[in-house]
């Protein structure tokens, strides 16, 4: 048995194609994808990086050092200055006034941005050792958790993470319902933390040499051996590239860092948000922590998702009135040795990870007496399983809610029935996302013009600050828009949105005059235009390959397939040549599924889609039934036809 580098590099680009898919918000990466894969020479390419790996020193060749050259980072918004709140002292002042001269960005993230070439090693190093480190963890981590079948030599799926919003709605209900159980049932009083830890992929300090020794080593002996060390040389060897990207990202940092987070030691590692091996090397690094608390406070619950911890403690001692939060720290994990108490800067540091801290201000304590009413965490509960389920139920007669009522919350101190008790506006991300998710799915299954008071609306809501604030949003409103046949709409938002990046800087308004902070506010309008660019290219996409503004670009989404599915109006169209609306598909007819397509597919396609594109009759004509026809397209993408199924004809021939 020998590892075939070029099949394992093709399994790969699988992989990281469909986690490309399903990512919202890295639409550079995903252009970088479709590129390297319509560009013509997308077999070579494979060929060359399965060489560099093949190589003795795969770090050390021109090609991968080329590579690296060509690393880079988006600089986005982490935040962007609201109006000073003003003190209990001074009354309740509401505005829903956003637009300001400046939008200034207080914090910010840096996304890497590099060779597809790169990610597909990181890929490659997760199938050859991933498994070993994911293994190493407990059932308590649940953030970017490797799937089952990675790591096995005979895996040829197209699967790498697990589901990460089935992941994270486990590690959130989990604990609120543990909570409530012990409240409900064994009636005792318990304490719901939420922690947070600062600036944590930042802030790791990796020991390179510690990291590596985690891999066991086969033992020497058996017909096996040779294969098996054939994958640890293959591992160790793909382990140092990983090592050489995250040393050349942190270099071209440096001078960006020395501005943004100017108390960031030299030995932090500064781990590439955007690059996969990333969240498995975060997972592991917390290990200790994880043992730590389970083996000495021992809660009721514990979950982290990468670097957001929820516990439960049971506990039937009140918390200190003065200080609730601090009180309750120091009695279950500073005694207890987990962390120690940084008086200087007002946070906690993690004995076992110097260098890792969590904030007291961003420290969530609630405590649930049980003698007392818990109608409070039932609510809470209830409102969590019906915004998980928003998104999959649509509505029967439409949905006619105004978006001013989806998209804001008011804030009350009190009754909710006294207009005194309003303290704020905040605005509900969670809500307007699952409205436009309702619009686009009604859209698409009906006819008829935007509602002018809608894109009033949302052109209200997306102005001045939440423009910037909901950066990550825009893709939504333009898909919208284009989809229900208003694509002049979805420029004019365009160019409203770019009007606003404009006044995006780095900063805050008490800060502007310390330093020339002019190359980070640059750096973050010229990423937010290219994501606003690159919003209006997928969109345009699903509408056509002529006309409409497409371009070039268009082109290069509808080839590689990495437009959004779940705009196409009919399942499965977008897998074959038609060139028209896929949103809006007439006259789509006489249509076959291209096979290149189907094998390069980012996504699991399902029995029933085959047999909806079957019964739309898009497909050419043939004599054989719809569920022959089906499977027959089923083949296509899997290989084999779905087993169990079959049709019948109700009735006999003739009969009246």
């Amino acid at each position: 048995m020998i590892l075939d580098l070029n099949d394992r590099v093709k399994v790969a680009y699988k992989k990281l194609k469909q986690m490309v898919h399903f990512e919202k918000n890295s639409l550079s990466l995903r252009r970088r994808l479709a590129e390297f894969e319509c560009e013509g020479d997308f077999k070579e390419r494979l060929k060359i990086v399965a060489n560099v790996a093949k190589s003795k020193a795969p770090h050390e060749t021109a090609e991968f050092k080329t590579w690296l050259e060509d690393i880079h980072f988006d600089v986005i918004p982490k935040g962007v200055e609201g109006s000073e709140k003003p003190r209990d002292w001074q009354g309740s002042f509401v505005s829903n006034v956003t637009t300001a001269p400046v939008h200034w960005a207080a914090k910010v993230n840096y996304m890497f941005d590099g060779p597809i070439e790169l990610h597909l090693l990181s890929v490659l190093w997760l199938m050859t050792e991933g498994a070993e480190y994911d293994d190493t963890l407990s059932g308590h981590c649940f953030g970017s958790r490797l799937h089952q079948f990675v790591g096995n030599d005979d895996d040829h799926s197209a699967y790498l993470f697990k589901k990460y919003h089935e992941l994270y709605a486990k590690w959130r209900d989990s604990g609120i319902e543990k909570a409530r159980d012990l409240l409900s049932e064994d009636r005792q009083s318990v304490y719901l933390v939420g922690l947070d830890v600062q600036e944590y992929y930042y802030r790791i300090q990796l020991d390179w040499e510690s990291l590596r020794a985690q891999i066991k080593r086969p033992v020497p002996k058996g017909p096996l051996y040779a294969f098996f060390m054939s994958r640890q040389v293959l591992g160790a060897k793909l382990f140092k590239c990983i090592e050489e990207v995250c040393k050349s990202y942190r270099d071209k940092l440096n001078p960006m860092l020395a501005i943004t987070h100017p108390d960031l030691p030299e030995e932090a590692t500064c781990l590439p948000i955007g690059f996969s091996a990333s969240p498995v090397i975060a997972n592991w690094y917390l290990k200790e922590f994880d043992d730590a608390i389970l083996a000495k406070v021992r809660p009721a619950y514990y979950g982290r998702y990468v670097d957001d911890i929820l516990m439960v403690v049971a506990m039937p001692q009140a918390p200190d009135e003065n200080d609730p939060i601090m009180s309750f720290m120091d009695r279950v994990l500073v005694d207890a040795g987990i962390l120690k108490w940084d008086e200087e800067n007002a946070r906690f540091e993690l004995r076992s990870r110097p260098g890792l801290f969590l904030q007291r201000q961003k420290c969530i304590l609630q405590f649930f007496d049980a003698e007392h009413s818990t109608a409070g965490l039932d609510k809470f509960q209830k409102q969590i399983e019906e915004n998980a389920s928003d998104f999959a139920l649509l509505p029967v007669d439409g949905d006619e809610s105004p978006v001013a009522q989806v998209a804001y919350n008011l804030m009350y101190d009190g009754s909710v029935n006294k207009f005194r008790n309003v303290k704020a506006v905040a605005e509900n991300r969670w809500e307007l996302a699952g409205h436009l998710a309702k619009q686009i799915q009604l859209h698409l299954m009906t006819e008829g013009a935007v509602d002018k008071d809608l894109k009033d609306e949302l052109f209200r809501f997306f102005k001045g600050r939440n423009a910037i604030e909901y950066w990550d949003m825009w893709e939504r409103v333009i898909s919208f828009l284009v989809v229900a046949g208003d694509a002049k709409g979805a420029e004019f938002f365009s160019k409203a949105m770019r009007g606003e990046i404009m006044k995006v800087m780095y900063g805050t308004s008490s800060e502007r005059s310390m330093r020339d902070r002019s190359k980070i506010s640059k750096s973050l309008q010229q990423a937010l235009k290219f994501h606003l660019n690159l919003c209006m290219e997928l969109s345009v996409a699903v509408i056509g390959t002529t006309g409409n503004g497409a371009t070039a670009a268009t082109r290069l989404w509808r080839e590689s397939n990495l437009i959004r599915h779940h705009l196409v109006a009919i399942p499965l169209l977008n897998y074959t040549s038609y060139d028209g609306n896929l949103a809006s598909p007439w006259g789509a007819s006489n249509l076959l599924i291209d096979p290149q397509k189907a094998v390069a597919t980012p996504r699991f396609v399902h029995f029933d889609e085959c047999l909806e594109f079957v019964a739309s009759g898009c497909i050419k004509l043939s004599k054989k039934d719809s569920v022959t026809r089906a499977n027959d397209v089923y083949k296509l993408f899997h290989g084999s036809e779905i087993g169990d199924v079959t049709s019948e004809l109700v009735g006999k021939v003739g009969s009246k």
